[in-house]
């Protein structure tokens, strides 16, 4: 599935944290898909959820802001 197209259901719980490694939808070549992306990460993930991109030492991480 891609990130993209995330969605939980309802029973599902948020997570605290997300982890990303070789997502091309983050990488920001299509700023679209990027915007739904975090969109569908950032309603995966408690309101203090935080995501994290490896993109080498140390990881980085992404502000979810919209």
């Amino acid at each position: 599935m891609a990130i993209e197209h995330l969605k939980l259901s309802a029973r599902d719980e948020l997570f605290d944290m997300a982890f990303a490694m070789r997502v091309g939808a983050l990488d920001g070549r299509h700023p679209e898909v990027t915007r739904l992306a975090i969109k569908s990460i950032r309603a995966a993930l408690k309101p203090t959820g935080r995501l994290f991109i490896d993109g080498g030492n140390p990881l980085r991480e992404v502000s979810l802001q919209p």
